[in-house]
């Protein structure tokens, strides 16, 4: 087995906690979040409580993948009843108008037309970021490259997070809203800010900035704006600011706790979408028909997802990977027009179950990630620029930018690297990796969405496999185009035709968020319907571990507190010591207090 073990608690710190000044740190630092970060206290949100539909999920999908594959699925279904009402309330209206305002602007010589900028933090930043790229598919596929360049999205931490989380950015106001002055939306723009919980702090920078600059501010979230309101200071500000128009899109809790990246996102991904291509292609006839007939073609293409083949081929893809990982291997996918669907899911992998992040070129140091994905046809930056449809957007700033935003030290001191040099140095084109390559075993996936992948020369180690998503129908006579290849997975959907590719991106994000989270289930890093491999590099991580710890261990908040503290610093001890760490600070404490019961 290589270093970086990938299951159990491997204990290589657990004789840190024992240490003396090393309880005390953590009693101080506990004691210290549990009295004075309150509003980061977040265990009252719908979003960050467990499903009691998904209460055995874990244990379903390792006895019987199909059933667990299902229970995810079949939670999708709380989606269709909130964007029917959605797509028919005012403030929906309110959306599509400010968006048709923007679409048929013209600029004049001394009024540059109007922008719309989405933003978001994590799974919402990498939406924002998709939102501005259907955007520019339309107008690219129309031929009118300026008016593609009139959207912008601002995910925190700049494009580089799309990558790898950037430690403790989500935390600070100050952050977002000097991500929006230096792309200067200004006066006549529209800003959707969007947050699952509705709490993110940089994200509530972003919209209150543009607010001061001017801009048409909506603020999207997924829970009760009543709560919001009543319990979190940054988000009632907002919320209840006239010039602010609200879109609250509470479907209920996550399948898995705290796990935004899906329902949350996703009802954000179909009433969003909708309303842009509302927008973009203003239809004829009834409004609200058409607006309802949207919806229910994602309703058809979660159904069709749910047929039994489709759950099948979902269940072995998850098994194929989890074998794989298993065994100490990597998965490498590989994806030409719908790299950033398959990209968005990857890299969210590493902050959600904590797996190693993608590596840079020239790292060979850090672990591999798991999974990557790699476009095949160009090198990387031409590929980095194909998948978002313009150049990436680094951040460069200094140590007195750090300074004059009131960072903490760390980030003053060493300002981390998130400039465009650094986002190229991740080689997501055509550029062999050969640790990756001769990695055994090694699974080669290539994405075939109706025949996007049929033709492209690709570089493969190990086994080389065929994922086809194609919409239903499609081929009915036989099993892939003429001249196409078989595949080893196949699945066939309703796929609703939409001039932004709308349900082509909602069915690639249903599909990769339930094979990486049934595959991740079958190893043992989910808890019932609990993410236990937490890594808290923020403090609503920090909540969110410390609760997790609580509810499975049966105690109290401030005890789980300083449970998970004494994790991270005994951690961090062992690191300053070159001693590397595999598990999660909350299994660590899990582990630890049933160890500690047991005897």
């Amino acid at each position: 087995m290589r270093p970086h073990t990938r299951h159990n608690t491997d204990g290589s710190y657990s004789h840190f906690t024992d240490d003396r000044a090393i309880r005390e740190r953590a009693r101080e630092l506990s004691a210290a979040f549990v009295a004075n970060e309150g509003e980061f206290h977040l265990g009252f949100l719908p979003t960050e409580q467990p499903h009691p539909y998904t209460s055995d999920f874990a244990e379903r999908m390792q006895a019987e993948p199909e059933e667990g594959i299902a229970l995810l699925l079949q939670t999708d279904a709380d989606i269709p009843p909130v964007a029917r009402r959605s797509v028919l309330s005012p403030e929906y209206d309110a959306l599509v108008a400010a968006l048709g305002a923007v679409v048929g602007s013209r600029p004049h010589d001394e009024d540059p037309a109007p922008r719309i900028c989405f933003s978001g933090c994590g799974s919402t930043g990498r939406l924002a970021i998709m939102l501005e790229e259907m955007w520019r598919h339309f107008w690219a596929d129309a031929g009118d490259e300026a008016t593609a360049d009139r959207a912008c999205s601002i995910m925190t931490g700049g494009d580089r997070a799309l990558i790898r989380s950037v430690e403790n950015f989500e935390d600070y106001e100050a952050f977002g809203a000097r991500q929006v002055a230096d792309l200067n939306i200004g006066s006549g723009d529209v800003c959707i800010a969007i947050s699952e919980g509705g709490e993110t702090s940089s994200v509530i920078g972003t919209a209150r900035e543009a607010r001061r600059r001017g801009c048409r501010v909506f603020f999207v979230f997924n829970n009760p704006r009543s709560i919001l309101t009543a319990k979190i200071r940054r988000s009632r500000d907002l919320i209840e600011d006239p010039n602010v128009t609200t879109i609250d899109l509470y479907t209920g809790s996550m399948a898995l706790a705290g796990s935004t990246r899906m329902q949350a996102t996703t009802i954000e991904m179909l009433v969003l979408g909708i309303a842009l291509e509302e927008a973009l292609i203003q239809p004829s006839g009834p409004i609200a028909a058409w607006r309802l007939e949207r919806v229910d073609r994602f309703a058809r293409l979660l159904g069709s997802l749910l047929q039994t083949r489709n759950r099948t081929t979902l269940a072995s893809v998850a098994r194929e990977e989890t074998d794989i990982y298993r065994s100490d291997g990597l998965v490498t996918y590989y994806a030409t027009d719908h790299l950033l669907d398959i990209f968005c899911d990857t890299t969210e992998r590493s902050p959600t179950f904590m797996l190693p992040p993608f590596r840079r070129l020239g790292d060979q140091t850090a672990p591999l990630s798991w999974a990557f994905a790699k476009d095949p046809r160009f090198p990387g930056p031409d590929a980095w620029r194909t998948m978002l449809r313009r150049i990436p957007r680094g951040i460069d700033w200094s140590a007195d930018d750090y300074r004059s935003l009131a960072a903490p030290c760390e980030l003053v001191d060493n300002p981390p690297e998130l400039g465009l040099q650094e986002i190229y140095r991740y080689p997501i084109g055509n550029e062999p990796i050969a640790e990756r390559l001769h990695r055994t075993p090694h699974l080669t996936l290539l994405v075939d969405v109706e025949g996007s992948m049929e033709d492209e020369p690709i570089e493969t180690g190990g086994v080389t496999k065929r994922l086809r998503i194609e919409a239903t129908g499609a081929h009915e006579h036989g099993p892939s185009p003429a001249g196409g290849r078989d595949a080893e997975f196949s699945i066939s959907i309703d796929i609703a035709a939409s001039p932004i590719k709308l349900f082509h991106h909602l069915a690639i994000k249903l599909i990769f968020n339930t094979i990486s989270t049934g595959s991740m289930a079958m190893l043992g890093r989910i808890r019932k319907n609990w993410m236990i491999q937490v890594d808290p590099t923020n403090k609503k991580l920090l909540d969110r571990g410390s609760r997790i710890i609580a509810q499975i261990a049966d105690i109290g908040y401030a005890e789980a507190c300083f449970q998970l503290f004494l994790s991270s610093e005994a951690r961090r001890e062992a690191a300053m010591r070159g001693i590397a760490t595999t598990t999660s600070p909350v299994v660590d404490a899990l582990a630890r207090l049933e160890r500690s019961s047991v005897s």
